[in-house]
């Protein structure tokens, strides 16, 4: 998809499943990845290359018949789609008339066309050495600017385009764009509102506006863009994406699927609409509608990380544990530096059982991402598992460093010194834990066994009592049997 094209989609930041709590371990990964949504922008309004457009301005500049014909010809080829056939007719005309402002702006359109936009750069700016008064230039300049990253050179021609032609609608949409991405979503939502004021009737600057409303929290005003995109355009498979994301932001399930499966039933192309729509359904416990559409979204984009990571933690729930592995190092190929991608793997390989492998991608996913407690936690897990209780109170200690309220890192932390015989440094975490998540039954099992151990009988009892009400709460018949046990024997 190119962006001068159709639309430019952000991409991509990296979330799995959650599914049930049986498969806590792998859905932990959920807990600590980013937001997962997608946003589609309306790409940068066509280039200005029709007769009206760039060849009228400059058509006050008489050719010499050669290079007329020659340029006429290229002109034609251009408009055709022809790009090639059109920079060679045009490089003619140079060959005749190389002082043309007006040859260089059209070969210009043509390299851009094929999307060599170094050489489009080169012939814009050298129209605008001859002519620096030609907005057209200016304004596909820009947007040649933009294709290649540079943002800010893209603004200051925009911002140029707009100071010579200040009605027009487009020039105002692109500098939205690139004031996006520059960060400057203030100033984007200024251009698309002077875009709306010029061009009322203009869906593509709705979208852009819903989607950096969006970006700043504010989901309602950016339904309330897309309700208008949609009504100027009714087909805008791009403005259902987007409402579809907002719609999942405020919760709103339901009103998010349908539009997603609008979003495909315009355009069954879009492997983000099918993503987007197999996350619902997976959030709303359909897996098999969520495999499904996570299959078609990789046909669709072999490349696509997050459908991989997300269809393997599907697989791994459903029990098929070799195909979530194969899944998670496709993701992991596809994308070497993704650390979502290694826990999700790690927390495949902890069902599987092998807990060395899994401490190996934790490690790997820690090296990627060092300030991410969960990770940390999850590596300490699996290092309990191999009985390195030491080698897990050191993870879950930096854990609580970075994230000094976690509840879950004291609780697990506490009940690790518990079994390394640290029962006041236990009693502490696990002080800690409960009162951090009052509803953590485990907390307040290990501190009953703790009290216990302490000498603190009734101490004991009212914790394990406590535990034994959550477990009961909680529908953990192992927990609240454990409970009862300890109470009976201190009793």
């Amino acid at each position: 998809m190119h962006p001068a094209q159709r639309s430019h989609l952000t991409h991509l930041s990296f979330r799995v499943l959650r599914l049930t709590r049986s498969h806590r371990r792998i859905l932990h990964t959920a807990r600590q990845l980013a937001n997962w949504r997608v946003p589609v922008m309306a790409g940068l309004s066509a280039l200005w290359i029709s007769s009206a457009g760039l060849t009228g301005a400059l058509a006050q500049t008489a050719l010499p018949q050669a290079a007329q014909r020659a340029y006429d010809s290229g002109v034609r080829k251009l408009n055709d789609r022809d790009y090639s056939g059109s920079i060679a007719d045009l490089t003619q005309a140079l060959s005749f008339s190389p002082s043309s402002a007006a040859i260089y702006a059209m070969r210009g359109a043509a390299y851009a066309g094929l999307g060599q936009f170094e050489p489009a750069i080169a012939d814009y700016t050298a129209a605008l050495q001859l002519n620096p008064t030609y907005a057209d230039v200016y304004f596909n300049r820009g947007v040649a600017y933009y294709s290649v990253g540079n943002a800010s050179a893209a603004l200051s021609d925009f911002n140029q385009a707009a100071q010579l032609t200040p009605n027009r609608a487009e020039t105002y949409l692109n500098q939205g764009r690139a004031l996006v991405a520059m960060g400057d979503l203030g100033g984007a939502i200024a251009a698309f509102n002077q875009a709306i004021a010029l061009q009322a009737n203009y869906p593509e600057a709705y979208l852009n506006r819903g989607v950096v409303r969006a970006q700043q929290g504010d989901h309602a005003a950016a339904i309330a863009d897309y309700d208008q995109a949609i009504g100027q355009r009714a087909g805008y498979a791009d403005a259902y994406l987007n409402r579809g994301s907002s719609y999942f932001a405020q919760g709103n399930l339901e009103a998010a699927l349908f539009d997603f499966s609008e979003a495909i039933a315009k355009d069954n192309t879009s492997a983000v609409a099918y993503f987007n729509r197999g996350y619902v359904a997976g959030t709303l416990g359909d897996r098999r509608a969520a495999l499904a559409d996570f299959n078609q979204a990789i046909q669709l984009d072999p490349s696509y990380t997050a459908a991989y990571m997300n269809r393997g933690v599907l697989r791994a729930a459903g029990g098929n544990l070799e195909g979530a592995i194969s899944d998670l190092n496709q993701a992991i190929a596809l994308s070497p530096d993704a650390a979502p991608a290694y826990k999700a793997r790690a927390d495949v390989l902890m069902q599987t059982g092998d807990t060395q492998q899994a401490i190996a991608d934790y490690s790997r996913a820690i090296e990627r991402q060092p300030n991410d407690a969960s990770l940390l936690i999850a590596r300490a897990d699996a290092r309990i598992a191999r009985s390195d209780l030491s080698g897990a109170n050191q993870d879950l200690t930096q854990a609580i460093a970075l994230r000094p309220n976690d509840a879950q890192a004291y609780g697990q932390r506490g009940a690790v010194r518990l079994r390394l015989g640290d029962a006041r440094s236990a009693l502490n975490d696990l002080n800690q834990a409960t009162r951090l998540n009052p509803q953590d039954a485990d907390s307040f099992y290990n501190r009953g066994i703790v009290k216990a151990r302490l000498g603190d009988r009734s101490g004991a009892l009212a914790d394990l009592r406590q535990s034994a009400e959550l477990y009961r709460q909680q529908s953990s018949a192992e927990g609240y049997r454990n409970a009862i046990a300890e109470i009976a024997a201190i009793q």
